[in-house]
């Protein structure tokens, strides 16, 4: 075997025998801190086992190039010229035909052989780059269709494989198999072994549902949830579990006769630009897929939705909420967070409330979601008179603009949080408004906590709802009684709606995110155009017809909260502002709760425990 190979191969197998450790540690930890440190731990590792993939591939495929050009250079030498016939003439014939064959035949097979071969390796590398598509290959329908090949890309499955890399336990992983080659019945009863010792494993109820369907042979439509899987763990598996829940009580649900299923296709976007284009090209391709619920990021929404526009194939984004979403001529495109101008008038009268007239704006120039707020905040700051310093020292020192300017950036890797404050200290500012990305740089959320942590105690800080995450509460005391972010969807709101108590049933207690929620909405948006509202059976356009008709409704998470569209955008759209507590109510020891609350509301909340 080639050293570099077998090399790669041992660093892989020793990265997956760690990420085993770790995630075995991680499930047991009852530590809050030491529980995040795991993850972030397994999350580093879990990229690292894609990259040694990835190289590992390239190498196969170095190889292979090498040793199809030897068999070239082999093939391409001129056979020596046959030497006069001496030989008795009764043997003459059959040595001609031994010539004839070893001269012309054989040469002529090989060299197809390896043509063959050649043209094998070229398709497979198109494949792996997501060049080359075979029409409804992804996630077939057995009952329309028993014959089709499974999942041909890495970063898609219905029940091939698992996206979580090295997060398998023996069970999950035989039942993948079993999946995989066709024995549903196997692959449920596994599945279902690995739902009582892992509930609160979304993709493990996905699978388990698209498995049951395959065994009935039911007529069944097809939808993907793309996420950041590879990037941002955290807020794709709180995005999965808002998809598995209404697809579960769907398929529980009998009041849709005859019975037809519905089969999710998960992808993993990386929260990287190109691999979120390669999977919507892919996806638009895949005629059978009716709807994609995604993307989480505004700047990956951004770049794909004209291929999803091209291709005719709805979009509906749990996450997105920039500005520039969406164009006046975007068809197929659907939200089911508020946008951004929600998101910055709630800021506004914020910082109103607690009479700040001046504050300092710390976002990634970089992020387009980023960008968009802060554009919504400056024109909302000057109708409320509140000054931004970034923009005073734009205006002030236009030939040095840069030299305080960049102070301010949370995607700079140098970022300095004690020089920002002390500047802004000097410009009597006493309030801070941060606006990191969605995950999509290294920086920007790093960044973020540091300067929360290294902001004086008596500073004002309002965040955009990326901060809305488990790291978040992790701050414990330099976040309480300062910190205020924005979100679509608070616990607290509806914890006694149907949508709360069959979360907590379903994922065994776990906090439920708004990501949880607004993919649920965009799931449940989905269904209900499917199965209630349409009488000819589904395609793209009927269904994106449908949500575009202005008397479409449907009914979420929030059951007070009917969803309407206008123009892609949820009307009536509700942003709320969350504050930290403590809380024994959370396996973190703090939690959200609405910035509202007094102290008799969080006294209520907290004797309302288990």
């Amino acid at each position: 075997m080639d050293d570099q190979l077998k090399y790669l191969q041992e660093q892989l197998a020793k990265d997956r025998k760690l990420w085993n450790e770790l995630y075995n540690q991680e499930r047991c930890e009852t530590n809050p801190r030491r529980n995040l440190q795991l993850k972030q731990e397994i999350e580093q590792i879990n990229q690292n086992m894609k990259d040694r993939e990835k190289q590992i591939e390239q190498r196969k495929q170095e190889l292979k190039a090498k040793e199809n050009q030897l068999q070239n250079q082999g093939n391409s030498v001129e056979p020596s010229p046959p030497k006069p016939d001496v030989l008795p003439r009764e043997k003459n014939s059959i040595i001609n035909i031994n010539r004839y064959i070893n001269v012309i035949i054989r040469p002529l097979v090989k060299r197809l052989l390896i043509g063959c071969i050649s043209i094998g390796l070229l398709l497979a590398i198109l494949v792996f780059q997501g060049r080359f598509y075979f029409s409804n290959t992804i996630c077939p329908n057995r009952k329309n269709n028993s014959n089709i090949n499974l999942s041909i890309v890495k970063s898609l499955s219905c029940g091939e494989k698992s996206l979580i890399s090295g997060s398998i336990l023996n069970d999950k992983s035989q039942g993948i198999e079993a999946y995989k080659n066709n024995d549903y019945p196997t692959a449920i009863k596994l599945l279902e072994t690995v739902r009582n010792k892992e509930p609160n494993d979304p993709e493990t109820l996905i699978y388990l549902n698209n498995a049951r369907i395959e065994k009935e042979e039911t007529q069944a439509y097809t939808i993907a949830v793309v996420v950041p899987i590879s990037s941002n763990l955290y807020t794709s598996l709180q995005i999965l579990r808002g998809v598995a829940q209404a697809q579960e009580k769907f398929l529980s649900e009998e009041k849709y006769q005859p019975k037809i299923g519905l089969k999710v296709l998960i992808a993993d976007d990386a929260n990287d630009v190109k691999e979120a284009q390669k999977i919507a090209s892919i996806l638009v391709e895949q005629k059978h897929i009716l709807a994609v619920i995604g993307h989480y990021a505004s700047d990956l929404t951004l770049k794909t939705r004209d291929i999803y526009e091209k291709g005719e194939l709805v979009s509906v984004s749990p996450g997105s909420t920039s500005a520039e979403l969406p164009r006046p001529n975007d068809h197929f495109f659907f939200r089911t967070i508020p946008s951004l101008e929600r998101n910055t008038i709630a800021v506004v009268r914020y910082l109103e409330s607690k009479k700040i007239n001046k504050v300092a704006v710390f976002y990634n120039p970089s992020s387009n979601f980023s960008k968009s707020f802060l554009d919504k905040l400056k024109k909302n700051f000057s109708d409320f008179n509140i000054d931004i310093i970034n923009e005073l020292e734009e205006k002030e020192k236009e030939k040095d603009k840069y030299k305080y300017f960049h102070l301010f950036h949370l995607s700079n890797p140098f970022f300095k949080p004690s020089k920002a404050i002390k500047y802004a200290n000097a410009k009597g500012v006493k309030a801070f408004v941060v606006i990191p990305d969605g995950g999509t740089t290294d920086y920007s959320l790093r960044n973020t906590f540091k300067l929360i942590k290294a902001s004086p105690k008596d500073f004002v800080i309002v965040g955009a709802n990326p901060l809305f995450t488990d790291e978040t509460l992790l701050l414990g005391e330099d976040v309480i009684d300062r910190l205020v972010v924005t979100t679509p969807w608070i616990q607290t709101t509806v914890s006694q709606s149907n949508f709360a108590n069959k979360a907590k049933e379903l994922w065994q207690g776990r906090e439920i995110s708004p990501w949880a929620v607004t993919a649920y909405d965009a799931a449940e948006v989905l269904i209900q155009a499917l199965f209630t509202n349409i009488k000819e059976k589904p395609t793209r356009l009927n269904l994106r017809d449908n949500l575009a008709n202005p008397n479409f409704y449907a009914k979420g998470a929030d059951e007070t909260d009917i969803i309407k569209f206008e123009n892609g955008n949820r009307k009536k759209e509700k942003v709320e502002l969350a504050k930290i507590i403590k809380s024994k109510c959370s396996e973190f020891g703090y939690s959200f709760v609405p910035e509202e609350y007094q102290e008799q509301q969080i006294k209520q909340l907290e004797s309302s425990c288990n």
